[in-house]
C-alpha cells in the first residue's frame, strides 16, 4: 500500500488527531501562560468535543465501508422444488465483498449415501478459492426416504474459514439438522418441474411423428369439397326414398 493510498484510507483518523492535538495544545498554552479565559476555554472545550463527534462519525464510516466489502459465506439445507424428500445442500456468499480461500471442516462427518461421506468430496477437502457476492454452490445432499428417523436424529456441524479481499480472516459455524424438516408437506407441483414434463411429452410427440408411429392424415381443400358434394347427394337420395309408413 502506498503512502498516499494509506493517508487516503485513514484520513478520518488523522483528522481526530489532529483535532484532538489542537485541543491539547491550547488548554496547556493556556494554563502555563496563565491565561486561561472562559473564551480560551470555550474554544478548547468545543474542540474537544468536535474531536469526538468526528472519531465516532470515522468509526461508524469504517464500519460501512467494511460492510460493503465483507464477505459472508453461509451453508444451508433445503428440499428441492420437484419432490420434498430430495435435500440439496447450499453454500452461498451473502456478502457483498468476495470470499477467497474457503475451507471447510465438518464435525462429526455425515454418511449421506451409504459407504459415502461428506468430507470425501472435492471442495471439501481442497476448499473452495473463491466465491463472488451472491454465488452459490447447490448439490444434491441426501435423500429423506432412506434412514429417515436416523438422519433426524443426527446433526452435525460445518466450520467455514474464509477470507477477504485484504486478507482478513472469518469463521462461521453452521449447525445442520435435518430435524426441522419433519411434518413439512408439500402441494401441487412446481411450475418449471411442469414446464420440463410438458416439453418431454412434446419431445415424444414429434419423436413419434418423425418415426411414423403416429400416422397424420392430410385433407387438401378440393378434398373437403368433394366430402361435403358426397353428403349432399347421400341426403337428397335419403329424402326421395318414401317412408315406411306410406308403403301399403
Amino acid at each position: 500500500m502506498g503512502l498516499l493510498e494509506f493517508l487516503n484510507e485513514n484520513r478520518g483518523d488523522f483528522a481526530v488527531i489532529f483535532s484532538a492535538v489542537v485541543a491539547i495544545a491550547i488548554i496547556v498554552y493556556a494554563i502555563l501562560t496563565g491565561k486561561l479565559e472562559l473564551f480560551s476555554a470555550v474554544v478548547a472545550f468545543a474542540t474537544v468535543v468536535y474531536a469526538t463527534l468526528t472519531y465516532i462519525l470515522v468509526s461508524e464510516t469504517k464500519k460501512m465501508r467494511e460492510a460493503q466489502t465483507e464477505p459472508k459465506v453461509s451453508v444451508t439445507i433445503q428440499p428441492r422444488e420437484e419432490w420434498i424428500n430430495l435435500i440439496d445442500m447450499v453454500i452461498q456468499n451473502i456478502g457483498l465483498g468476495p470470499a477467497y480461500n474457503i475451507k471447510f471442516e465438518i464435525n462429526p462427518d455425515f454418511e449421506y449415501m451409504k459407504g459415502k461421506f461428506l468430507s470425501e468430496l472435492g471442495f471439501m477437502k481442497n476448499g473452495l478459492k473463491y466465491l463472488a457476492p451472491n454465488q452459490k454452490l447447490q448439490f444434491f445432499l441426501t435423500s429423506m426416504i432412506e434412514n429417515f428417523e436416523e438422519k433426524t436424529k443426527k446433526s452435525f456441524e460445518i466450520k467455514v474459514t474464509y477470507q477477504n479481499s485484504i486478507g482478513k480472516t472469518y469463521k462461521d459455524v453452521y449447525m445442520i439438522d435435518f430435524s426441522q424438516l419433519i411434518g413439512l408437506s408439500q402441494l401441487g407441483e412446481p411450475p418449471l418441474y411442469k414446464i420440463a414434463k410438458n416439453v418431454e411429452e412434446i419431445k415424444k410427440d414429434i419423436h413419434h411423428l418423425s418415426t411414423g408411429l403416429i400416422k397424420v392424415i392430410r385433407y387438401t381443400k378440393e378434398d373437403i369439397e368433394e366430402e361435403e358434394e358426397e353428403e349432399t347427394k347421400q341426403l337428397l337420395e335419403r329424402s326421395k326414398q318414401p317412408k315406411k309408413e306410406d308403403e301399403v
